[in-house]
């Protein structure tokens, strides 16, 4: 069994990607095991940076395979566009990309229904990326979902689907202007169902053969721990499992196949959207933060919320995934502050998990370093006072460091 999870432990936006992508080198098979085109993964590979939001991030490394899982909810035309994408840069996805059979998939009609139901949230709104994602899982749980498999019966689907069009706009009386549209884009759904057919197989099936073979595997999350739909900040969360657990719900797997559980933070917090969030900074250290990790959304480029490290969530989500390692990024995005602040503990203890709007921080403040980490390629190189930032973190989390990242290049990753 080799079979490695990364795991965002916070609100996502970890880094995760540049994680896997590292990791990536010596793995056969990246897997996806939930979410779909509302995440984002930004890889820099010299100066050219790619934004991948459903095909794993193995991708970029040409002996790897990916797959996306059954735990995914699957856009078409999404997916095409981003096959497209990558293959104008040089990447080669011919026989590379495996896709799940039983994974369901987000249609145009997903997309009103999301949208309708932020906008009637008005200033409640959750802060969802509007590309369908909670109404496709909402389907799935009600049991009238569309899966790849119906992509192989486009007459009976387009059957399905022209009812559920009507159903809908009973609910919603669209402009006709916005149901001309609607139709457009079901008729694109529909091509890029059939360009996407022939991806689909039983990835349970494959999975299993790598793990029997004892080939190297990465499963790959989306968005983050604090996002989780049952463990998360809900109902700001996201609309699956994004935790360690996920991983078998996701791919078809049992826990024994999981060897080690990678968790990802970035070295202080951003949140995307609407939601508590204990150490956000609403001043002018947040804005430096903001600026200085250049903290916009992959998917949406809405501007991330900042704020210092929150090791009382991070304990938890060390918890509820079973971290054997974790991995800091962003390091370098605090070489110019004099002082640095971490979370301790909350003023009314930890019960504040539960209600984080009311969660009062106790900081520990430690001194910065104010020097650049970036050129650092061993944990000796770093400042000391960076050195006993990491130490602390690894401390309160009672989780070994294994890697830390400081800059965007491949090659500016420290393995401890």
């Amino acid at each position: 069994m080799t079979l490695t999870a990364v795991i965002g432990g916070q609100w996502g936006d970890e880094g995760k990607g540049k994680i896997v992508d590292m990791l990536g080198e010596n793995a056969d098979l990246v897997a996806r095991f939930q979410g779909g085109a509302n995440a984002g993964h930004t890889i820099q590979i010299g100066t050219e940076e790619t934004v991948l939001h459903q095909i794993p991030s193995g991708i970029l490394r040409p002996d790897t395979h990916c797959l996306l899982g059954n735990g995914m909810v699957i856009d078409p035309v999404g997916l095409v566009h981003e096959i497209e994408e990558i293959t104008a840069r040089g990447i080669d996805v011919a026989g590379r990309l495996h896709l799940s059979l039983l994974a369901h998939v987000v249609t145009p009609l997903h997309k009103i229904l999301d949208a309708y139901a932020e906008s009637a949230l008005g200033a409640g709104a959750i802060g969802t990326t509007r590309r369908g994602i909670g109404p496709c899982y909402a389907d799935k749980i009600g049991r009238r979902g569309v899966r790849v498999h119906d992509l192989c019966d486009l007459k009976t689907l387009k059957t399905r689907l022209i009812a559920r069009r009507y159903e809908i706009l009973e609910q919603i009386p669209l402009p006709l202007p916005e149901q001309e549209r609607l139709d457009h884009d079901l008729e694109q759904f529909y091509s890029a169902g059939e360009q996407i057919r022939p991806l689909a197989e039983d990835t349970v099936r494959l999975i299993h053969n790598y793990l029997q073979a004892g080939r190297p595997i990465l499963a790959e999350g989306a968005q983050g721990t604090w996002l989780d739909v049952d463990f998360g900040t809900y109902p700001f969360v996201t609309a699956s499992n994004t935790i360690a657990g996920g991983v078998c719900t996701g791919l078809g797997i049992g826990p024994n196949c999981i060897d080690q559980i990678m968790g990802v933070f970035k070295a202080y917090t951003t949140r995307v959207g609407g939601g508590p969030f204990p150490t956000e900074l609403r001043d002018a250290t947040g804005d430096l933060l903001q600026e200085r990790g250049h903290e916009f959304g992959a998917t949406t480029r809405r501007r991330r919320r900042c704020g210092w490290f929150d090791a009382v969530l991070g304990r938890y989500a060390v918890l509820i995934n079973g971290f054997t390692s974790i991995a800091i990024t962003k390091l370098d995005v605090l070489d110019t502050f004099p002082e640095l602040q971490i979370a301790v503990s909350y003023q009314d203890g930890d019960w504040a998990l539960l209600d984080q709007e009311k969660a009062v921080p106790e900081y520990r403040t430690l001194p910065g370093w104010q020097k650049p980490t970036d050129g650092a390629r061993r944990f000796g190189d770093l400042p000391i006072n960076a050195q006993r930032y990491l130490r602390s973190i690894e401390e309160l989390l009672e989780v070994p460091v294994a890697y830390v990242s400081v800059g965007k290049a491949r090659h500016q990753i420290i393995q401890l």
